[in-house]
């Protein structure tokens, strides 16, 4: 009878380890979806950064045409200035960003 009382309280001692063992991995378990909750509200999306990088490069070309009047301007005076040719004019409005 020893035996047996000795291997029931193996197993009771077996039991209740899983026991606390089943209900620190729930506790786990519910503050890693907790944690997981937090970071998907703070991750940016494929979606949002793609529409950001859209919105900027439309910015920047905005900004380049505004520029690039300017510059188209400022070489008209100097050539009607003869200040340059109308050659070297033609070659200054064909180069990139916008040539014409």
């Amino acid at each position: 009878m020893s035996d047996s009382k000795a291997v029931q309280d193996v197993l009771e001692a077996i039991n209740t380890f899983s026991d606390h063992t089943e209900e620190h991995f729930k506790k786990l378990k519910q503050e890693f979806k907790q944690d997981l909750a937090k970071l998907e509200t703070k991750i940016v999306t494929k979606d949002y950064l793609d529409e950001k990088l859209a919105d900027l490069r439309g910015d920047l070309v905005v900004l380049t045409r505004k520029e690039d009047r300017k510059f188209l301007s400022l070489v008209g005076i100097l050539q009607n200035k003869k200040i340059i040719s109308e050659a070297e004019s033609k070659m200054i409005f064909a180069m990139e960003p916008f040539g014409q």
